[in-house]
Order: C-alpha cells, then sequence, then structure tokens
C-alpha cells in the first residue's frame, strides 16, 4: 500500500474513532469502544482481523514468543484501544516494537477516556 492510500486508510479510521467518541462520549470501559469501533469500521467498509499474532525474531533467531496486535486494519494498520487517560511514551514505543515485528508501516493508540479524540489518538509512523 503506497503512502496515499495508507493516508486514505489512515482517515477512515481517524473519522470512525471520533464517530464513536461523538455519540458515545468519554469515561466508558474500553470494552465498549472496542466493540462500537469495530461496529463503525464495518459500517465503512473496513476490514480487519482481531487479535493477530505476530512473531517475534531476535537477530536470526525465531523465539518461542508472539507479540499480539488488538485489531489488524485491511492488513496494514495496527490499531489498539486502550483504557488509560493518556497516552504514555511505553505505549507509543510498545507499538514500535509491535509494527517492527507485524513489519506494518502504522499503528494508531486510541483512548475514549479522554476530554477530546485529538487528545486520545495517537498515529506512529514507522520509516524504516
Amino acid at each position: 500500500m503506497n503512502r496515499a492510500e495508507l493516508n486514505r486508510l489512515h482517515t477512515k479510521v481517524f473519522e470512525a474513532a471520533s464517530e464513536v467518541f461523538t455519540i458515545i462520549g468519554p469515561g466508558l470501559d474500553e470494552s465498549v469502544y472496542r466493540s462500537c469501533f469495530m461496529h463503525e469500521l464495518r459500517l465503512r467498509g473496513l476490514f480487519f482481523k482481531r487479535d493477530v499474532l505476530f512473531p517475534v525474531f531476535y537477530k536470526e533467531l525465531k523465539t518461542n514468543h508472539e507479540l499480539k496486535a488488538e485489531l489488524l486494519i485491511e492488513g496494514q494498520m495496527i490499531v489498539e484501544i486502550i483504557s488509560e487517560t493518556e497516552i504514555s511514551p511505553l505505549r507509543i514505543n510498545g507499538m514500535q516494537s509491535k509494527l517492527r515485528a507485524a513489519n506494518k508501516r502504522i499503528g494508531i493508540i486510541i483512548t475514549f477516556n479522554c476530554l477530546s479524540i485529538i487528545d486520545g489518538y495517537r498515529k506512529i509512523i514507522m520509516t524504516s
């Protein structure tokens, strides 16, 4: 998927998250947001898989471990929905590790427990 297609995908995902936030508002359990967000993705015609596992490699060694991506959208974008009130640097670093393990370029972390969706939405892009 080229950069323009990834940008279009990202826009659709952000709009889906924004719609959920607008209708439901902050402060509920993350499972509520996850269900509503996945429904919104379906309404927008986006294909996704839940709980996708990716192997972890260390140098040439394939370990016996796997990283789980909560949602893999269109086979290109990893999305994680969290319950914290802010997105910590550790969460961002964790997403970068998942992107490397999955060989994906873009990840999104969303928390709906914030004052606005802008505050609760982070896009992480891997440049290499």
